[in-house]
């Protein structure tokens, strides 16, 4: 498979994986792909087959047509319950009633009915990578066989041949193993999307290979079309990575996430690399010298070994995650519109954290958005500011390029330089030469926010912020515009005035040198009178 922008390889370590067709500058579209299906996590809420809505189970109804898939309502508008699908399940004859009571088989089910009336796409499900035997006989494979695999031989979808040859086992593995999270549409009502993502199946997607510091930007639309794209500069044959861990997780969080989810585990720069690219996101402050930090070393039969880089004492990872689970506990425990207590919180973990470890990294983004919310004050802005600054010194580390962290941090920025250079002026503390200074620092700011931002669905919320920020943007650059020009009135006004009080006093001199003259010339007649007078 390739296409004008990458190809497709295959090697013993990745299996088939993505790279460069030709150079590829930062914000290329790599690809567009629609999803095969989307469906709700295995433990999600049950959804309407049609609109993907979480739906009430004691209030909701059935497809008129096959009397089979959930249904909102009888009016639902939504398009994913396919007529192909439709007919399908009317065909099969399977029982709505068993949706109803077991959510999680869903999802499967959709994928199997595609071998009856999509069989192509079928086959390409089928290449995805499901770990059979990596999974056989662990948790997640008896929770299948329980869950799914004997709610399904209740249809008549399953034949002797998928019994044995483990055909559920399969479809569950690429779903696990290879569907991208996504996002509800916004116009649902769901309170928080985040925490009731969906999956979709993205076959061309789920080629590209795993790097903890990933070369694209991956942006879903509420039609779930995905759109890959560069977020750095990519040569040809280069290989084309996706992140499938998150960013802003520690190095043995993300190898946990990676085995037990994708069931490989990361060798990248970074996870290589105890200090995480410079950033010490993992680091924590050594108890006994209290001068070095503990970063993750190497394992020792079944222990993970964390070792201060000063005194050299090493710990045992079980130490480490007492500490991590209580700061944890700690910042769960937080009133996130208690501003006093966060920053307490976030002394009190300095002590045993270094700044950037990823806990504080997560509390000081909840700070930023309580401070946004909090009365404009100089000391509340200049808190803002010092905490986007310290963000943006590991994101730039973690997603150098295109990155929606960085594009949402630098929008929380400008805005406070913006705010507090405006209420200096008004104090006059700074004057408006340095007020343009700072408005075009934070313009500089807020321009690269938005070329990052216009990669999202415009209808997303970060897509909405891109809207926003480009209004902001025009309306930043006319007010520099206007104290630019006023500088200039001004400095026009000055030098009309300099030039009047030149004028007057060159006319002053002059009269002065008419005057001073006319009296020498006055002088000599008045004395030649006098003689005059006494002959």
């Amino acid at each position: 498979m390739a296409s004008k922008t990458y190809k497709i390889l295959h090697n013993d370590v990745l299996g088939n994986y993505m790279v460069a067709n030709e150079d590829l500058k930062q914000g290329k579209l790599i690809f567009k792909e629609a999803p095969v299906l989307v469906g709700p996590h295995l433990n999600g809420p049950a959804r309407c087959f049609k609109c993907l809505k979480t739906i009430n189970l004691l209030m909701c109804s059935f497809c008129d047509s096959c009397n089979t898939a959930l249904m909102c309502a009888d009016y639902c508008q939504g398009t994913h319950h396919t007529e192909e699908e439709c007919l399908t399940l009317k065909t099969q004859k399977v029982k709505g009633q068993i949706l109803a009571e077991n959510p999680s088989v869903i999802f499967p089910l959709r994928v199997l009915l595609l071998s009856i009336y999509n069989p192509k796409a079928f086959e390409e499900v089928l290449k995805l990578e499901p770990h059979l035997e990596k999974r056989r006989d662990t948790a997640i494979w008896r929770r299948h066989r329980i869950s799914v695999e004997e709610i399904l031989k209740e249809t008549n979808l399953l034949r002797k041949e998928d019994i044995e040859e483990e055909l559920v086992q399969k479809v569950c593995g690429i779903l696990d193993v290879n569907a991208f999270e996504v996002r509800p549409p916004l116009d649902l009502s769901i309170t928080n999307p985040e925490k009731q993502c969906l999956r979709g199946l993205y076959p061309v997607a789920s080629i590209m290979a795993h790097d903890c510091s990933a070369n694209t930007h991956i942006a879903v639309d509420d039609n779930f079309l995905m759109s890959v794209y560069a977020s750095v500069d990519i040569k040809e044959n280069e290989t084309i990575f996706n992140n499938y861990a998150s960013v802003l997780q520690g190095n043995q969080d993300r190898q946990d996430t990676l085995l037990e989810g994708k069931y490989f585990s990361c060798a990248c720069k970074r996870c290589k690399d105890p200090s995480e690219l410079g950033t010490e996101i993992s680091s924590l402050i050594c108890h006994k010298c209290r001068k070095g930090l503990l970063r993750f070393t190497e394992m020792e039969k079944s222990f993970k070994i964390w070792q201060c880089y000063q005194c050299k004492l090493c710990f045992k990872d079980f130490l480490i995650n007492l500490a991590i689970d209580e700061g944890r506990r700690r910042i769960n425990d937080l009133d996130l519109t208690d501003i006093q207590a966060m920053e307490k919180l976030y002394k009190n973990l300095l002590l045993t954290f270094h700044p950037n470890h990823y806990l504080l990294l997560e509390l000081k983004q909840n700070m930023v958005g309580l401070y946004s919310k909090l009365p404009p004050t100089k000391n509340n802005l200049n808190r803002k500011i010092d905490l986007c600054g310290r963000l943006m010194s590991v994101f730039s580390k973690l997603e150098p390029g295109i990155s929606r962290a960085k594009a949402l941090t630098m929008y929380e920025l400008q805005s406070a330089i913006v705010e507090i250079s405006n209420k200096q002026y008004r104090e006059k503390e700074i004057n408006q030469e340095r007020l343009i200074l700072e408005l075009q620092t934070a313009e500089r700011i807020l321009k690269d926010s938005v070329k990052y931002l216009l990669y999202e669905p415009p209808k997303s919320p970060e897509g909405r912020m891109a809207q926003l920020a480009l209004n902001e943007l025009k309306l930043l650059r006319n007010s520099i515009k206007n104290i630019q020009q006023n500088i200039l009135v001004g400095n026009n006004e000055v030098n009309d005035k300099k030039a009047e009080i030149t004028k007057r006093l060159k006319d002053k001199l002059e009269r002065n040198k008419k005057k001073e003259k006319e009296n020498v010339e006055e002088k000599p007649i008045s004395r030649r009178k006098q003689k005059n007078k006494k002959k």
